[in-house]
């Protein structure tokens, strides 16, 4: 049997998740990095993706708006911008978000600077890839 470790996901409004887990995949600013029990202790910038993670031979999945982990041995932390639980999320929703970031995007009188819609249009893409994970 693999060995456990407790996974706890926050975001500023919410926990999203906290339990035992075999495994983790996380989206690193470096590229995608993999956690299991007994891992060295380590903290890394993240940025939006999807963070996977296997519990009772299950696989689960967390839109990560980016942020940041912090790993130990027994418990891997990540405190981020925005997270939810993919099967929280709406294709519809998150197809509107990702219209609006690229209206933004292309706008020159956005609200937003020319970085920071780039940054939204990547996390809106990371949102509707979650959300398209059960809408299957």
């Amino acid at each position: 049997m693999a060995r456990e470790f407790t996974l706890s996901v926050v975001s500023p409004d919410q926990s999203v998740v906290e339990q035992l887990v075999t495994s983790v995949v996380a989206p690193g600013t470096e590229g995608y990095f993999g956690i299991q029990a007994g891992h060295i202790s380590l903290v890394a910038a993240l940025k939006p993706g999807l963070l996977e993670y296997k519990a009772n031979n299950q696989t689960g999945y967390i839109y990560i708006g980016g942020g940041f982990a912090e790993v130990r041995p027994d418990k891997m932390t990540v405190l981020a911008d925005e997270a939810s639980l993919a099967e929280e999320l709406s294709v519809e929703k998150a197809e509107q978000m990702l219209d609006k970031a690229r209206k933004e995007l292309r706008s020159d009188s956005g609200t937003m600077t020319q970085s920071d819609a780039v940054q939204e249009v990547e996390r809106a893409i990371q949102r509707l890839r979650a959300a398209r994970l059960n809408a299957k």
